[in-house]
């Protein structure tokens, strides 16, 4: 990933943009953050916030006009919360903190002219960066217009200009004599003392308050809409921050957006949102805050939150892992976790895909031959398995062949018999003229950012349907239409649902109840084919709830971009949340979804099994069940392969339900333990205790299998059995 590429990425995520309240404060003070503080009532927390960004908070604080509440989101739920009477009840609760440090001495001069309070923040400013300040012409009490107008209490500023002196400030000239400009230094004036209004010029910078004379800066002008406190007290700031930079030479601009930033890209959804009015206590009011940030994607997606942060972090620790030369690529771990399924991009106001990023990452470790052996090697060797002679080819249809019928493998695997009914009733409907072809579209080499194994399967299936006239290809399932979207644009391509529209339905039956349809992940920018299916139930009678997070918005069930396979813990987590959006059985018509959702406690129904309901039931069936039911629809749709058995495929296995789930959880498959078992009884390897139970090992490729078993009679009883990529060498 180039740099350019990292910067475009981390624009496009807007959690770290500011909140609107702080955007619209012209100190930029932190309103959430201290509303989190005022809310648990932690009053001397909530000033130390204030006093980061606002200086003499007590004189600041209680003058406050606060601007931040009309960019308040909480104003369209009942009403901006009142950060400005906050800001007074944090004041007067909560005592104030230690004097700020002051620098070592920078050896540089500032004059700051008068005594308001654009002036006393720009001097507290100045001093506290080691500059030496003298106040010139602040004769009286200080506070310009405000100590006229008796706005607060004279003590407080005399408290400021006690602070003042605390940190080095000296008092000279009178005021009306302007002074010399410090040789080498800088001079600030501030037209909020009326003294001085007349006396300063008459334009500069509003945002560096730079005038036509170097070093000489001014602020603090009269607004409009009439004095602004945390407006004067901003140009001070800014004044003091433009000051310091010229003194060093550096530039009075650089770096400095967010100080000037009025406006804010952060987006912060309202859904679900409460409305309620602002309350007298001020502990009550700041909970009111919505602690505004974006995180919509993190909310939603349980890849995003696991990790604990947001895309823009996440990007840069992607960037940050292919720096490393040697050592531990600690990001591998997330960017083989992400679902791929798009739901972040959907949700997120700006586009950002962690999808295409995990994607391009994933390309990037391949590349590299940093990509972890073991995170996809299973879903590539049933990948190998769908596509190999005895589990996939192609039939023609009796009369030609006007389309071809490709149902998937994950289909064909887990409901072979309804696959089966189906393919029947589409050749009547097509009239004998439908070709059938099996195998995989390649989906879980996409996934793995194999191009090594993927681009033989689009081939496969390209040449297949080229040779055949390119004829339109009905699928079943939205992975295989996606990839077919993808790889194969030119193949003209329907879903089986608006095929099934077009006349009438298979006989099948809707369930009594209505079922909460789980739109599978890979059909979220495909409203025709959602659409269609939804028709389908409809004239089936089937009645049908949709989830909140359904169409555009739908989740990935775990099994997408192989999640299950890199962070197993974390798909069957998605599974469970998902189940929870709705308290009714599932309806799907993805087969994965099916299998990936079945077993969390909640009935889960593939459409088929309404459309073919007198047929026996099919129950999830996992990765064995799956490899073994594409092998017999094979034969029944195609005829024998003629690939002989192995000899070891005929060993019988007893398998308990709580031995299938470890199992399954492992990867492991039944072909392997008959492998193992095959070779130990062939070898007359293997160990045997006094119970009779039995241990026998074989590698198989890279990874090594253990299984202990107990012979009876014919039947290998399995009661465990593990794996592992180690190899031992010995070095003389």
């Amino acid at each position: 990933m180039e740099q350019e590429s990292l910067k475009e990425l981390e624009r496009r995520c807007v959690q770290e943009e500011l909140p609107y309240c702080q955007a619209a404060c012209p100190l930029k003070v932190d309103g959430r953050a201290f509303c989190g503080a005022m809310g648990l009532g932690k009053f001397d927390e909530a000033r130390k916030i204030l006093s980061r960004a606002m200086p003499f908070p007590d004189l600041v604080g209680r003058l406050c006009d606060a601007p931040c509440e009309r960019s308040c989101l909480r104003a369209e739920r009942g009403g901006a919360v009142t950060l400005g009477a906050l800001e007074r009840a944090c004041l007067d609760r909560s005592r104030p903190g230690p004097p700020p440090m002051r620098l070592p001495s920078r050896g540089s001069s500032v004059t700051v002219l008068g005594g308001g309070l654009s002036s006393l923040v720009c001097a507290l400013e100045l001093a506290k960066k080691g500059h030496r300040v003298t106040l010139w012409g602040a004769e009286g009490p200080l506070g310009g217009h405000w100590a006229r107008e008796g706005a607060l209490p004279p003590e407080l500023w005399e408290e400021a200009g006690r602070l003042l002196r605390h940190l080095g400030v000296r008092w000279e000239g009178e005021r009306g004599v302007f002074p010399p400009l410090p040789p080498g230094g800088a001079l600030y004036g501030g037209g909020d003392d009326p003294g001085w209004r007349g006396a300063l010029p008459e334009e500069w910078d509003p945002m560096t308050h730079a005038t036509g004379t170097p070093g000489v800066f001014a602020g603090g002008a009269p607004r409009a809409g009439g004095p602004s406190a945390v407006e004067e007290a901003a140009d001070g700031k800014r004044a003091a921050q433009s000051i310091d930079r010229f003194l060093q030479g550096a530039s009075l601009l650089a770096g400095r957006e967010k100080e000037f930033q009025t406006e804010t890209r952060l987006f912060t959804s309202l859904e679900g949102v409460v409305t309620e009015p602002p309350r007298e206590d001020p502990v009550e009011e700041a909970r009111r805050c919505l602690q505004c940030e974006c995180r919509v994607c993190v909310r939603e997606c349980v890849f995003l939150a696991s990790h604990g942060r947001y895309p823009r972090v996440y990007a840069r620790e992607i960037y940050n892992n292919f720096a490393v030369v040697h050592g531990c690529h600690q990001a591998n771990g997330m960017i083989n976790s992400c679902a791929l399924c798009g739901l972040c991009e959907t949700l997120c106001p700006h586009d950002f895909s962690m999808a295409d990023l995990c994607r391009s990452a994933r390309e990037e470790l391949v590349a590299r031959g940093i990509m972890p052996p073991s995170t996809h090697a299973f879903a590539l060797q049933d990948l190998a398995q769908a596509q190999s002679p005895r589990a996939s080819g192609f039939r023609p249809g009796t009369r030609g062949t006007r389309a071809v019928f490709f149902p998937g493998c994950q289909l064909a695997g887990a409901l072979p018999e309804r696959t089966g009914a189906l393919t029947a009733f589409l050749d009547r409907r097509f009239d004998g003229a439908l070709g059938v072809l099996l195998g995989c579209c390649g989906a879980p080499a996409w996934w793995a950012a194999r191009r090594d194994a993927l681009d033989p399967v689009v081939e496969r299936l390209g040449a297949t349907l080229l040779s055949l006239g390119n004829p339109p290809v009905v699928l079943a399932c939205p992975s295989c239409a996606d990839m077919f979207r993808r790889f194969l644009p030119e193949v003209p391509r329907r879903s089986l649902w608006e095929v099934l529209l077009e006349g009438e339905l298979p006989p099948g039956a809707p369930r009594r109840e209505p079922l909460a349809i789980s739109d599978p992940c890979t059909t979220r920018h495909d409203p025709a084919w959602r659409g269609a299916l939804r028709q389908v139930l409809e004239r089936l009678g089937q009645e049908y709830e949709e989830l909140p997070m359904g169409g555009e918005r739908t989740k990935c069930c775990g099994y997408g971009g192989l999640q299950s396979q890199g962070a197993p813990e974390l798909a069957r987590r998605g599974a469970e949340v998902r189940l929870r959006e709705s308290s009714r059985d599932f309806l799907t018509y993805c087969a994965m979804c099916r299998e990936s959702l079945s077993g969390l406690g909640k009935g889960v129904w593939h459409v088929l099994e309404l459309l073919f309901p007198e047929m026996p039931p099919e129950p999830a069936t996992g990765f064995s069940g799956r490899q073994e039911n594409r092998i017999l629809l094979r034969e029944r749709l195609l005829g024998a392969s003629g690939i002989p058995r192995e000899s070891w495929e005929d060993l019988e296995l007893g398998v308990s339900p709580e031995m299938r789930r470890g199992l399954e959880e492992r990867r492991i498959l039944d072909s392997d333990l008959r492998r193992v078992l095959a070779a130990c009884r062939e070898k007359g390897r293997g160990l045997v205790a006094d119970d009779g139970r039995a241990l026998a090992s074989l590698r198989l490729g890279e990874v090594t299998f253990w299984v202990e078993y107990r012979l009876r009679g014919e039947v290998f009883e399995i009661l465990n059995a593990w794996s592992h990529r180690m190899t031992v060498e010995v070095i003389p």
